[in-house]
């Protein structure tokens, strides 16, 4: 597997919310983004760009990014709240 390179608190970071993936080539990338973006925005993380056109490919970047982890959530989080217990099956499989 390619990691990225970051520092490990950096990584804990991203790893505790679940924004970190694996792709088809054993690839670590940042949910919702490619390799190179994936190591665009990690080094936008590490260091705040100083040209506008990078701050701007950061900021879809992040966009993007978000938008990934948001969904991932959501299909990942099928309960309403309303649920006591653990869910009830009426059939064994």
């Amino acid at each position: 597997m390619n990691m990225l390179e970051m520092p490990e608190a950096q990584r804990t970071e991203l790893q505790a919310r679940s924004a970190l993936a694996i792709d088809g080539r054993g690839q670590e990338l940042l949910l919702g983004l490619n390799a190179e973006e994936s190591r665009f925005f990690i080094a936008c993380m590490q260091r705040t760009p100083s040209r506008s056109a990078e701050r701007e490919r950061y900021a879809e970047l992040k966009v993007r990014h978000e938008a990934a982890r948001f969904k991932l959530a959501s299909v990942d989080d099928e309960s309403t709240g309303d649920e006591e217990g653990p869910p009830h099956l009426g059939h064994k499989f």
